[in-house]
């Protein structure tokens, strides 16, 4: 069985493995879109979910009897974990479905033909259903699961998203593939290492406060398709009460989203 050195050395590898991995059964892509690419990077994730969970059971066993719950793979209070963090994001992101109300683009979440056009786009099921199962699974359920037994909760809520976000600082490469020079790739993937490194903090924040993978896949889901929120297009309307409603739409969000992430109102029990 590994030791806490070994332990910590493995919970930082693992998502660096998985970007590799990734990467490896796309070996001779150009570009990440491309379907046939993305099948390749699909394939490369599932395979590494299949090994990182092997491995993390493994090293885990030296510190608890259940492995398993540890992760974040349990079968109770599906209901909590379904709708904890549906809430908390419509919280986060309260302001953006008031903007799309105002545009009249809100009735897309209701359409079928959206819906199916969606569910048919590969490039929709990988960012927003593949991704973030794949991703929380590794960096959730196997690297942070394994860094808290070496660092404590606090410095593992800290310590962890560093992994996740420079796992992102790959696709420098990819942007100047596509013609993109140096300069502007390292400054737009510096700008997603930050903003990735505080969805890192609070998605381990979920998963070391619940045990429960579904809670931070789901999180990640609705971030992957609502993106960042759109507070500089509140200045666009011309409408005053417009631009009122939705700084009012905003703050309340934001407000509603602080408060039950601090008291943990409704969130599954660990």
């Amino acid at each position: 069985m590994g030791s806490t050195t070994s332990t910590l050395l493995i919970s930082i590898l693992l998502p660096f493995s998985y970007v590799a991995l990734v990467n490896l059964f796309d070996f001779d892509g150009t570009n990440r879109e491309d379907r046939k690419s993305i099948k390749r990077r699909i394939s490369g994730a599932i395979l590494t979910n299949i090994l990182t969970v092997g491995l993390t059971y493994f090293f885990l066993a030296d510190f608890t009897t259940e492995p398993w719950k540890d992760m974040g793979f349990r079968c109770d209070q599906l209901y909590e974990a379904v709708k904890f963090p549906i809430l908390l994001m419509f919280s986060l992101y309260f302001g953006q479905f008031v903007m799309m109300h105002i545009d009249r683009t809100l009735w897309h979440y209701v359409d079928y033909h959206e819906w199916r056009s969606c569910l048919t786009n590969l490039s929709w099921f990988r960012d927003v259903i593949i991704g973030p199962i794949t991703e929380e699974i590794v960096f959730r359920s196997c690297s942070s699961a394994l860094m808290f037994y070496c660092l404590g909760f606090k410095w593992t809520c800290l310590m962890a998203p560093l992994p996740f976000a420079a796992s992102h600082l790959h696709h420098i490469f990819d942007d100047q593939r596509r013609g993109h020079s140096l300069a502007h790739s390292i400054m737009r993937r510096f700008f997603q290492f930050g903003y990735t490194y505080i969805f890192g903090a609070f998605a381990t924040y979920l998963h070391l406060s619940t045990r429960n993978i579904l809670v931070p896949i789901i999180a990640h889901s609705i971030c992957n398709s609502q993106g960042l929120p759109l507070i500089h297009e509140i200045s666009n309307y011309p409408k005053y009460f417009d631009r009122l409603k939705l700084w009012i739409s905003y703050l309340s969000g934001a407000t509603m989203f602080g408060y039950l992430l601090y008291t943990k109102t409704g969130m599954p029990r660990p």
